[in-house]
């Protein structure tokens, strides 16, 4: 979300004599996350719990977007920059505020405590479905080098790689390789040997322009090892600083032109960006999107992750998703865990109002959101119908695109 879309969220409204249109974003289950430490029977016997399972197998969900959060209170593999701490930067420390919120830290154990409600959340689901534990590279410059200071957090690979070889039958992940790093194509091999299901960035967060010749060789890596992309599209406000035009869609087709196959996070379902097509014009990020997944020659390579387009700023794509069937078996599910642990994004009472939810389902919604987010991001989706039509089965059977050949 964006500084202001955040701290309305974040602080709510102020009185009791909202209009219809406040109401909609009313945060439906409050502003903080409870932590509740089980899911109680009623919910996991609840018939709508049967329901949002049927028709998907889930030995082949695999959640693609998860974040690992962590500090460095455990080792040196995880960071946080501490203008995060400081009331000096209220947005900044705000963040952090509900970062650790959502995923119920322990303030003296983050790094552990995090890890720890991953783990409980993730095994209340059916056995096989998995999530994919993202690294997260520095902030670099041109040649590679780290700018500490330009960097809001950091996760090694090796961290990720540890957490995820603790709980194999839970956890797979993905590695992050800035490309202008001098070692990018050796840390590419290492990662690939540790079991890496494909590479994580964030363009504008990271310093990357994904059409910059400084990428080709990576890219070419990338296709050889047939390890997909992850790559943020669209605005990026969860991550301050960085040069925006880096998300645009279009500039990811030079991995594409590779033969890399490239998951464009989101959706592009936030912001716009130049058309580098037609003269330089500025239209919304969604519609190059569009155009990407619709071009005959990227068919078997480019692909859509939903993740946070349930969130109230992303929301307005969901008819497009949803109706869009041609696009499911390129569509893939991520929860973008922790946000779905964060009460005010997302919002119920917005969805049913757009009668895109049944009003019936809002108590099972709000049990799941209280108790485990994870499980709440993949129901709601599930759960949710557009004009008679929903999100196929398919959609939340990512494994296939990940798992090598």
């Amino acid at each position: 979300m964006n500084r202001r879309q955040f701290l309305l969220a974040a602080g709510g409204l102020a009185f009791a004599g909202i209009s219809h249109a406040a109401w909609r974003y009313w945060p439906d289950a409050g502003l903080s996350n409870p932590c509740l430490a089980n899911m109680p029977d009623s919910l996991l016997q609840h018939p709508t719990y049967q329901h949002i399972w049927q028709g998907v197998r889930p030995d082949q969900v695999w959640d693609m977007h998860v974040h690992l959060v962590g500090v460095g209170d455990a080792s040196n593999e995880t960071w946080f920059n501490p203008e995060m701490d400081s009331w000096m930067h209220p947005s900044l420390k705000l963040q952090k505020a509900f970062y650790m919120n959502g995923t119920c830290a322990d303030p003296a154990r983050i790094d552990e405590s995090t890890v720890e409600k991953m783990t409980q959340l993730v095994t209340a689901m059916p056995v096989g479905v998995k999530l994919m534990l993202y690294a997260f590279d520095w902030y670099r410059d041109q040649t590679g080098q780290i700018l500490e200071a330009a960097s809001i957090f950091h996760v090694s690979n090796t961290y990720a790689a540890h957490i995820a070889n603790q709980f194999p039958e839970r956890f797979e992940w993905v590695a992050s390789i800035h490309p202008y790093r001098p070692d990018a194509l050796d840390e590419l091999d290492k990662v690939y040997e540790h079991g890496a299901r494909a590479i994580k960035w964030l363009p504008s967060g990271m310093g990357i322009d994904p059409a910059s010749k400084k990428c080709a060789a990576f890219y070419r890596k990338l296709a050889s090892l047939n390890l997909p992309i992850i790559s943020h599209t669209g605005k990026e406000s969860a991550v301050a600083g960085g040069e925006q035009t880096y998300g645009n869609p279009l500039r990811m087709r030079q991995a594409l032109d590779q033969g890399v196959k490239v998951v464009l996070a989101h959706c592009a379902s936030d912001g716009s960006d130049e058309d580098l097509d037609h003269g330089g014009r500025i239209i919304k990020s969604f519609d190059l999107f569009t155009r990407m997944m619709d071009t005959p020659d990227y068919k078997s390579l480019v692909f859509g992750d939903i993740s946070a387009t349930t969130l109230i700023n992303h929301a307005w794509v969901l008819p497009t998703l949803i109706a869009r069937q041609d696009w499911h078996p390129r569509l893939v599910n991520g929860s973008d865990y922790p946000l779905p642990g964060i009460m005010p994004l997302t919002n119920i009472n917005t969805l049913i109002a757009d009668g895109w939810l049944a009003d019936e389902h809002k108590p099972f919604l709000l049990g799941l959101k209280r108790t485990n987010p994870l499980l709440y991001d993949f129901a709601l989706k599930r759960l949710l119908k557009i004009n008679g039509q929903a999100f196929s089965p398919h959609v939340f059977e990512t494994r296939s695109l990940f798992e090598r050949l």
